[in-house]
C-alpha cells in the first residue's frame, strides 16, 4: 500500500457541494485522515486535508511552532471551504480533533467527527513536562497503532518535541474553556485500548458542549491512530454514515 503524507484535495474542492475539513494529529501528516476522506469524496463530499505548520519538516521545526499557528492554519482552511461550499463539516484526529473543537467554537460548522480527541493529557505528563523540557528537548516516539503493518509504514516524526506537548496542553485548556460555545452536531470515536487518550474525555466533551445532536462510538481493538488501525474501515464508514445523514437532513 502506498503512503502519501502530503496535503490533499479530494473531490470538487472549490465547488458548492458539501465539504469536509480533515485535520491530522500532532507529529503526524494528512495521511492519518486520508482514508476516511477518500471514502467521503467517493460519496460526494469535497475533502481538504492541510498539513499543519511545523509538520512535514523536522521535529525541531515543530518545536518552534506555536499553537496559534496550528489554529490559524485550520481557520484559514475552513474559510477557504466556507467561501464557496454550501456546508462545511469537520473531521479531526487527536490534535486535529482539539483544533476542530476550536473551529466549531468560533465558526458555523454543519457537523464534526472527532476521533481520539484528548481534552487533557495524563497527570504524569503535566507533572514531568516542566522538569524535563529544560534539559530534554525531544523524546522518542512511535505511532500508537496495533496493526503491525500499518504501524511500520506510518509516516510522521519519530521524536516528539516537548515544546509541542506544552503547546498542546495550553490549547487543550483553551478549548476546554470554550466547549459551551460548540453547538454543531458531534460524532465522537474513541478506542478503549488507546494508550494515550482516556475515553472519559469523550464524556467530558459531551457534557461541556451545547450540541443537541451527539453520538459516541467506542472501539475495542485499535490504539490511538484509529483511522489506520485494525478498525480503520469501520471508522471511515461510521464517519460517512454520520455526515451523510446530516447532509441529507440539511438538504431536505
Amino acid at each position: 500500500m502506498s503512503v502519501d503524507p502530503g496535503p490533499f484535495r479530494l473531490g470538487d474542492v472549490g465547488g458548492t457541494g458539501p465539504a469536509v475539513l480533515c485535520v491530522h494529529g500532532l507529529t503526524g501528516t494528512p495521511y492519518e485522515v486520508r482514508s476516511p476522506a477518500e471514502l467521503l469524496a467517493r460519496h460526494g463530499f469535497a475533502c481538504l486535508g492541510p498539513l499543519l505548520p511545523g509538520h512535514g519538516q523536522t521535529p525541531q521545526a515543530l518545536a518552534r511552532t506555536p499553537r496559534a499557528s496550528w489554529l490559524d492554519a485550520v481557520l484559514s482552511a475552513h474559510a477557504e471551504l466556507d467561501s464557496t461550499h454550501r456546508r462545511v463539516y469537520l473531521l479531526g484526529l487527536s490534535l486535529g480533533g482539539v483544533l476542530s473543537l476550536a473551529v466549531a467554537a468560533r465558526r458555523t460548522v454543519a457537523g464534526a467527527v472527532l476521533m481520539a480527541t484528548p481534552l487533557e493529557l495524563g497527570w504524569w505528563v503535566r507533572w514531568l513536562l516542566p522538569v524535563l523540557e529544560p534539559v530534554v528537548r525531544l523524546v522518542p516516539k512511535s505511532p500508537a497503532i496495533r496493526d503491525r503493518e500499518a504501524r511500520s509504514r506510518h509516516p510522521g516524526y519519530r521524536r516528539m518535541p516537548l515544546a509541542a506537548v506544552r503547546e498542546m496542553i495550553r490549547l487543550q485548556r483553551e478549548v476546554g474553556a470554550q466547549l459551551a460555545r460548540v453547538t454543531t452536531p458531534l460524532q465522537l470515536i474513541y478506542s478503549r485500548r488507546d494508550p494515550m487518550v482516556r475515553v472519559s474525555d469523550a464524556e467530558r466533551i459531551l457534557r461541556g458542549v451545547s450540541s443537541a445532536r451527539q453520538q459516541v462510538l467506542y472501539l475495542s481493538r485499535s490504539a490511538h491512530v484509529v483511522t489506520v488501525d485494525l478498525e480503520g474501515r469501520e471508522v471511515a464508514c461510521q464517519a460517512l454514515d454520520f455526515l451523510s445523514e446530516l447532509e441529507a437532513r440539511a438538504a431536505s
